[in-house]
């Protein structure tokens, strides 16, 4: 009996020693979350394409339009390299996450990854990819109807 009260008693002297060590990693993690669209602080200059990966006719266009709105600049609507996009992406060509994740938090995209290459023909600092998860995003509703 005295052994499971002593091992009740570390157990939550335990759990207790974790909270207090894991408080301030939880503080320091909610202070760093992403900011919402209303926060959001473009570069100027900032040159985004807009990229259909999801197949669906006009997609690339209707995002075009809706990024411009927001006060992005769009210089290079088309087709994605494929398809078979699942997800939609936001892709950093140029080596600053900082800005692809404001252009991926304005136009409510979850996901930014760094893709830099050496190609000299790029305009571009910023991809936006539209995958088949567009609808379950909601990434066009309030714009426009599809």
């Amino acid at each position: 009996m005295l052994e499971r009260l002593l091992w009740l008693t570390a157990s939550v002297a335990g759990v207790g020693l974790l909270i207090v060590v894991a408080r301030p990693l939880l503080d320091v993690a909610a202070s760093t979350s992403t900011p919402d669209a209303e926060h959001v602080v473009l570069s100027e200059g900032l040159r985004v394409a807009v990229l259909n990966g999801a197949g669906e006719p006009q997609l690339a266009a209707r995002m075009t339009r809706h990024a411009r709105s927001l006060g992005l600049d769009v210089i290079r609507e088309g087709n994605a390299s494929s398809f078979g996009y699942i997800e939609s992406v936001v892709v950093d060509r140029v080596g600053d996450m900082t800005q692809a994740r404001a252009v991926a938090v304005l136009l409510g995209i979850p996901h930014t990854i760094q893709q830099i290459d050496d190609d000299a023909y790029r305009l571009e600092d910023v991809e936006v990819i539209i995958g088949h998860d567009h609808r379950r995003l909601r990434l066009l509703d309030h714009h426009e109807g599809r």
